[in-house]
């Protein structure tokens, strides 16, 4: 059954996302966001931007979302599943940011003066 649409022509949830999720998908995809800016600059227009800030956003709530309810959700099995199972073999694992980094060396470096 195709997704109902508001008078704004916007799709309606079929279901509630939780505050949790709503709050870890804004702090996530801020995080990605900032990750991405020396890519926007080079690359990305800020309507670019724009049109991908939602997306992004979009996409890590749906992630949380489902892997949260993977134990009781079908669907959410299914998709998180199926997701991980595209996960390419040559990815690199995943690491702290550069910007993280040079953050905890400053703090350390404060605590020493201390």
């Amino acid at each position: 059954m195709p997704a109902k649409k508001t008078s704004t022509g916007k799709t309606r949830q079929s279901r509630r996302v939780s505050k949790s999720v709503q709050v870890m998908s804004m702090y996530i995809a801020i995080v990605i966001r900032h990750a991405m800016e020396d890519f926007h600059v080079q690359h990305l227009s800020d309507k670019q931007m724009k049109e991908l800030n939602p997306i992004i956003r979009n996409a890590v709530c749906t992630a949380i979302y489902a892997f949260k309810n993977y134990g009781q959700s079908i669907p959410a099995r299914q998709f998180v599943d199926f997701n991980f199972s595209l996960i390419p073999e040559y990815w690199e694992s995943p690491r702290l940011t550069d910007d993280f980094l040079k953050l905890e060396k400053w703090f350390k470096q404060l605590q020493v003066e201390e």
